[in-house]
């Protein structure tokens, strides 16, 4: 058995179901993508600007041959879109804790069995997920710039191993969208188009955005309080995909049932407490309690007048409280 396939073997008895290898080159195409995106001011602010440094992997590990990419499955059901509502990624348990478990393990079994040198990263370098796992044959790019895979479409969580040994690439994934353009037309931001997408007008960013909301994005965030999975969930090659096997993927009560009082009243230790294990922690109870408000605003619906009014005296949410009980009080 040669080393690639000793390395899939390895990764798949650790519950790691996709995993593909690339070179560290990437084409004049993608670079000029990024470049092109970063001038027409596209970009979100969490990824890296300058498209040079998120290309040059040498300087990330001297010596670097390979490129190990892996996905990991998350969608078990879908939410109920009537009330307040977590993404989908963002339900069970925090997504980077679980991909780093399995890149350490990996990382670990080439240093140990083939004495090279290994970094990894978890949604945290400055290289481009996406790119390296479409290289890698783990998928390929949808209109909506995500990751679709075979078995489990695009919703996938995707880390990398940057390594010197060599291995054998695997064969590069294109395109399946054709004419397809539901997720461009879908997109209640439209932040898509044939080139892309505009990272700071996807509501998905607008739900981690830190500065002031605009009334025009607070209108666009529906009853989003966290992530958006519109232009996942309208894509064909979304339909009828597999369910993750990984239990720490499992929806969370809490986040399945969301008791907007419940989370609108609780302390700093109590927010740390029942969501510090999900995805959505990182940003804050701030960010959460603001997303949550103007969702219930969204939703028009009137039940949500009381607790609203008994948080109006939290004066840096006091602008949201009072558009959402407008907007709830016109309908």
């Amino acid at each position: 058995m040669n080393i690639k396939n000793n390395i899939i073997d390895y990764a798949n008895k650790i519950g790691v179901p996709y995993i593909g290898f690339t070179d560290t080159t990437f084409s004049k195409k993608f670079i000029n993508n990024l470049k092109n995106r970063r001038n027409e001011n596209k970009l979100s602010g969490f990824e890296e600007e300058d498209e040079l440094k998120r290309v040059d992997i040498e300087s990330l590990l001297n010596g670097a041959k390979t490129i190990v990419s892996i996905a990991l499955p998350y969608k078990y059901k879908d939410q109920n879109y009537i009330e307040p509502y977590f993404s989908k990624y963002t339900m069970g348990e925090d997504y980077h804790r679980i991909l780093t478990s399995k890149l350490n393990l990996i990382k670990s079994y080439i240093e140990d069995n083939f004495n090279e040198k290994c970094i990894f990263f978890c949604d945290t370098g400055v290289v481009s997920d996406k790119e390296i796992a479409r290289k890698s044959g783990l998928g390929f790019v949808g209109k909506n710039t995500n990751i679709i895979t075979k078995n489990h479409g695009s919703y996938v969580f995707l880390g990398e191993i940057i390594t010197t040994l060599e291995i054998e690439p695997c064969n590069a994934k294109e395109s399946l969208c054709g004419s397809c353009d539901k997720c461009i037309k879908a997109c209640p931001a439209k932040a898509i188009d044939e080139t892309g997408i505009d990272g700071k007008r996807c509501l998905s960013y607008i739900t981690q955005k830190k500065d002031d909301l605009t009334l025009e994005e607070m209108e666009r965030l529906g009853n989003r309080i966290f992530g958006c999975d519109t232009c996942q969930d309208v894509c064909p090659h979304n339909k009828e995909v597999s369910t993750s096997n990984i239990d720490e993927f499992k929806p969370l009560e809490h986040s399945m049932n969301i008791n907007l009082e419940e989370l609108l009243f609780m302390s700093n230790k109590e927010f740390k407490i029942k969501y510090g294990r999900q995805a959505l922690a990182w940003r804050g109870k701030f960010i959460v309690q603001r997303n949550a408000i103007i969702a219930a605003g969204n939703s028009r619906n009137k039940k949500y007048i009381e607790v609203l009014k008994k948080k109006k005296d939290d004066i840096r949410l006091q602008n949201y409280i009072d558009i959402a009980i407008e907007k709830i009080n016109q309908c």
